[in-house]
């Protein structure tokens, strides 16, 4: 029970170190490539981690998985960091970070739905479907809340449809991660080993992105912006802040907690800190509908992910 409520202050930690990287990320991609931030993102993470393993004398390569674990793990963040976090950032800068916040809340019910599918012991009840419908409602309120002023109404439609795609390639690969998490910590919970797994899974999104930089066309055009100071410290800052920190304190809240709809309910408590800090440093809207928006959206994976 205890690492349960580790792992609670694991997520809610991911949850507010990770809405900072999105508020420090979303005036950046106005500028810079979603190409360019997610390959330098993850870099600088996956540096940070090295160099932490040798300053805590943490081992570099861990030889106690199977050949098909160590295929999961990779899989996970080919999905996770190279295709997922590359449509999640795209998606930032058409749309806005309050937008993508509430969008991004559905996470729990995908998550829940993969692991309906993907692991044992996973049941749907009535209250459960409920939960489905208002959280649908929630975003069907978004998705038509009458904004045309500040945003055409195809480019958020087709946002909202970007975030949802993120969300699927991030969320199968976290459950889907979770085979081998359930694993290593069946006989105790070794932070070491969760971290190194967080670090090990970074590699596949250090290198396809790097890889997807390099066949666009305007390469040269678009490492221009990132050489302005006003560019390059935020993505710096927010590297440290969202691929080497909140990310290892997400993995950790996966790992710790049993069900991984649980875990995922509570770091939407992003949501909130999002849109605060977005409203309070981008200047962006908070409208009534929003709110409504939002509440419908917690109410609904709050009732699908906590009634298992």
């Amino acid at each position: 029970m205890t690492e349960h409520y580790y792992g609670i202050l694991f997520a809610i930690s991911a949850s507010i170190l990770w809405s900072i990287t999105v508020t420090l990320i979303k005036p950046i991609s106005n500028n810079v490539s979603p190409f360019l931030i997610n390959p330098i993102k993850n870099t600088i993470g996956l540096l940070l981690f090295f160099i932490s393993f040798i300053i805590f004398d943490i081992s570099l390569w861990y030889d106690g998985l199977a050949k098909e674990q160590y295929m999961i793990v990779l899989f996970s963040g080919a999905l996770g960091m190279f295709l997922g976090d590359t449509i999640f950032i795209y998606a930032l800068n058409k749309i806005g970070a309050n937008r993508v916040a509430i969008v991004d809340a559905f996470s729990p019910i995908i998550i829940f739905s993969y692991s309906f599918l993907l692991l044992p012991n996973q049941a749907l009840n009535e209250m459960q479907i409920i939960g489905f419908i208002i959280t649908i409602l929630g975003l069907l309120i978004l998705t038509y809340e009458n904004d045309y002023k500040d945003i055409n109404y195809k480019v958020k439609r087709f946002g909202i449809l970007l975030v949802l795609s993120a969300m699927m390639c991030t969320g199968f690969g976290i459950v889907y991660l979770k085979k081998v998490l359930n694993v290593i910590n069946e006989t105790g919970y070794d932070i070491q080993l969760n971290l190194w797994i967080t670090a090990f899974r970074l590699i596949p999104g250090v290198i396809l992105s790097w890889l997807l930089f390099v066949f666009q066309k305007n390469k040269i055009q678009l490492i221009k912006p990132i050489k302005n100071k006003t560019n390059f410290i935020p993505l710096l800052i927010a590297s440290i802040i969202g691929p080497f920190l909140a990310l290892g304190f997400w993995i950790l809240g996966y790992a710790f907690i049993a069900k991984p709809s649980v875990a995922s309910i509570i770091s939407q408590t992003s949501v909130i800190f999002i849109v605060l800090l977005s409203w309070f440093f981008l200047k962006e809207k908070i409208t009534f509908l929003r709110i409504l928006s939002m509440i419908c959206v917690f109410l609904g994976v709050i009732l699908t992910a906590l009634n298992n």
